[in-house]
């Protein structure tokens, strides 16, 4: 049960999951979606609802997430989260962290890291944030009627020509929202203003539902607008009172009952920091007319042309062309705790090299590699426990309303290391004492980060929390070991190809860091792609595609272990969701995706349970590991697929437990490419109804293997053939068998 928070309930029971329960055929879906009307394969016409059913019907567990609970309830499905950032344009996880902060009297400035000195970083990709405050673009900008209009969303992209203040006699307005406090606007006018004033309100007070009930005037500081005369900025003092708030009640029945600004978060009770612009003037005219707005210009930009330096690479070799300046905050002169520093708090500041006002503006963001332009990434603080407890809290009340049973981080990738940070100057972030993307951060954070998801999960003893992780042997030195204990649900995305190889940088004799996880009580979904398959290779046809299934789905059982092991096959891109096949990416338009790529024929297919040992006179398959370079020694042998007990220097206490396979060599070739390692092999597992055997070679992905002479084998028994289709041959006493191919057989 979970344990003791700010509220409890008792979470959907998921121990079927992690204890097992489920056969072979256990496959997942991964991120469903966009539903609509397609086909099956024989073409039976099937509505939105019909695909929907079928993937409830046909899968263990869906990794993701239907918008309709109800759907959730039906099987076991695993919600989205994300834990290492928060956005500065932010929703409504950013709002409603912020009022459980506010209401159990915690700082939500708390919950991110910050610079503690001035920063110069790399902006890898510009067109990250370039539709949020890093671009210095408000949240939402808008114009109303009267004082009870809900408003109408500019949603266009600047420059705009609009008459902003046409219905300022009436009480209409020019509003501005953003997630964070702001002291400045900079207003450009595409007709500047020819008489009359303007004034510019904040919420003062709000009611217990958040809803602002008094506005009150900034005090300015300087209109270098002049009255709006002119494209220019203005800025105010701040105040001590102003409230995060929201516009509308929610009803419809309100504020003109139907506009809000485009925004559901405002409509459905979203606080957010608002700015109200009236303008006093003859109706006539004479009024400006807005052409753009902006807030300040916080994390200003640098072109490598104006540092003193030699072109400046990133870890993976590309030119940096840009850099971006954060500036660092001086928490010592912040007297009041209140996050701004006031002019007398700013100018007795003891580190003059942290120039930030505000205390969000020093958050450690990584510019240029987040998402997308609607990404504005600032870490999170994951030591800090009040960050824990309250996104736990609300992960599990979400949970709860959308009848899930836990959540998967999508990118435990994304961090403090090389890979997100590249620093100029400055760095150090005042809550590690380290400098972003050092090893040191890098090692840090992730600690931090893998303590932070088994704490999710020590909250509540049903929870389960998923990890995306990469393909490499978590164990070896190009995996995420600190991920290892962090999770109890694991997707390895786009993990296996049809012709995955022995080893390499991945490989089946690094695949058993996943019967170590199911050691440990741990699952794991192997996912599957026509990526280096067939289909890439020579056409997307029919045979094309039941043959790379068939493929994977050997691969896949070489390595199955009952209950911890779910299957998912996808196509070749990393767009996911439930809607119909193109001729792009199957053999034929119009059937819905996951009925298209679930090898559903197969997957019904009985091989029964392992049988765990291999049949006299076959040689078991060794087990490698990355250790360090160079060449041999990422092919380091530490145990074989018999063992429970893996050891080598390199591993955690030296040796690591696990589940064995009793994967073993049917057919070798003489010549090895390393010692353990052939160059080409069969490899074979028993099931107790079958066998399940895959032709492959040492490195994999080598398109003319596909056209090796077909390997006679004889069986040391006869045995039935399984075709792509899951067709039942009749018994046989030797199979011939091509390069990357995949073959049932059953007694």
């Amino acid at each position: 049960m979970r344990k003791q928070l700010f509220t409890s309930f008792v979470l959907f029971s998921f121990l079927s999951l992690l204890i097992g329960g489920y056969t072979a055929a256990s496959s997942a879906i991964i991120l469903p979606g966009f539903h609509e009307p397609g086909t099956d394969l024989k073409g039976t016409p099937l509505s939105s609802q019909n695909v929907i059913d079928w993937e409830l019907n046909n899968s263990a567990l869906v990794f993701g997430h239907y918008a309709n609970p109800e759907h959730n309830k039906k099987t076991q499905t695993i919600g989205y989260m994300y834990n290492q950032k928060l956005e500065l344009n932010g929703g409504w996880l950013e709002n409603n962290l912020r009022n459980k902060a506010e209401r159990f009297g915690i700082d939500y400035e708390d919950f991110f890291l910050h610079f503690a000195e001035d920063t110069l970083l790399a902006e890898v990709d510009p067109s990250h944030g370039t539709d949020t405050i890093l671009h210095q673009k408000p949240v939402i900008t808008g114009y109303t009627v009267n004082p009870d209009h809900a408003g109408f969303w500019l949603y266009q992209d600047p420059p705009w020509d609009v008459d902003v203040f046409e219905h300022s006699h009436q009480g209409g307005g020019l509003y501005i929202y953003h997630t964070e406090l702001f002291d400045r606007l900079t207003f450009t006018f595409s007709r500047p203003a020819t008489e009359g004033y303007f004034t510019i309100e904040y919420p003062s007070a709000i009611n217990e539902q958040g809803q602002i009930t008094k506005w009150q005037l900034f005090e300015i500081k300087a209109d270098e607008t002049d009255n709006m005369t002119k494209s220019e900025t203005v800025s105010w003092h701040m105040p001590t009172n102003w409230q995060r708030g929201t516009t509308h009640d929610g009803s419809g029945a309100s504020y003109g009952g139907g506009q809000y600004f485009g925004s559901t978060l405002i409509r459905d009770g979203g606080r957010l920091y608002t700015v109200r612009v009236r303008w006093y003037g003859d109706e006539t005219g004479g009024r400006p007319w807005l052409q753009n707005v902006k807030l300040k210009e916080s994390f200003a930009v640098i072109d490598s042309a104006e540092l003193p330096i030699a072109p400046v690479m990133t870890e993976n070799g590309s030119v940096i062309k840009r850099w971006r300046q954060i500036l660092g905050f001086d928490h010592t002169a912040d007297i009041n705790k209140d996050n701004y520093l006031s002019d007398e708090e700013y100018e007795n500041r003891a580190n003059k090299n942290a120039s930030a006002r505000f205390r969000w503006e020093s958050r450690v963001i990584p510019f240029g590699r987040m998402w997308n332009e609607r990404s504005s990434w600032a870490l999170t603080h994951l030591a800090r426990e009040e960050y824990l407890l309250t996104i736990t809290d609300y992960y599990y009340d979400e949970w709860q309303e959308q009848g899930l049973k836990g959540a998967y981080n999508d990118d435990t990738a994304k961090l403090l290391g090389a890979n997100q940070f590249t620093i100029y100057s400055g760095g150090m972030i005042h809550e590690l004492g380290v400098v972003a993307g050092s090893d040191a951060a890098d090692k840090r954070y992730k600690a931090q980060f893998s303590r932070f998801l088994k704490a999710i999960s020590a909250l509540d003893d049903n929870a389960v929390v998923g990890l995306n992780i990469g393909t490499a042997n978590l164990y070896g030195r190009n995996g995420q070991s600190h991920l290892l204990e962090a999770g109890s649900l694991y997707l390895r995305e786009h993990y296996i190809v049809p012709s995955t190889g022995f080893s390499g940088y991945t490989g089946i004799a690094k695949f058993w860091d996943n019967s170590a996880l199911a050691h440990a009580g741990r699952s794991v979904i192997y996912q599957a792609t026509v990526r280096e398959g067939r289909v890439q290779y020579f056409g997307n046809t029919e045979q094309s595609w039941r043959q790379d299934q068939y493929a994977a789905l050997a691969i896949y059982y070489l390595n199955y272990q009952p209950g911890y092991s779910y299957f998912n096959q996808w196509d070749k891109s990393y767009f996911y969701g439930s809607g119909n096949t193109t001729a792009n990416n199957f053999w034929k338009s119009g059937v819905a995706k996951n009925i298209a790529y679930q090898p559903t024929e197969l997957l019904a297919v009985d091989l029964g349970e392992p049988v765990g040992k291999i049949p006299s006179g076959y040689e078991p398959i060794p087990l490698m590991l990355s250790t360090h370079t160079p060449y041999p020694a990422d092919y380091s042998i530490v145990g074989d697929s018999t063992m429970a007990k893996v050891t080598h220097a390199d591993l955690p206490n030296g040796a690591t437990h696990l589940l064995p396979t009793y994967t073993y060599f049917l057919h070798r070739s003489e010549h090895n490419i390393i010692t353990g390692g052939p160059e080409e092999m069969v490899l074979a597992r028993e099931f107790d109804k079958g066998r399940v055997v895959y032709r492959t070679d040492f490195f994999g992905k080598i398109p003319a293997f596909y056209n090796s002479p077909k390997l006679a084998i004889k069986l040391d028994v006869p045995m039935r053939p399984v075709d792509p289709y899951g067709n039942i041959g009749d018994y046989v006493n030797e199979i011939a068998i091509g390069g990357y191919e995949g073959l049932f057989l059953l007694y």
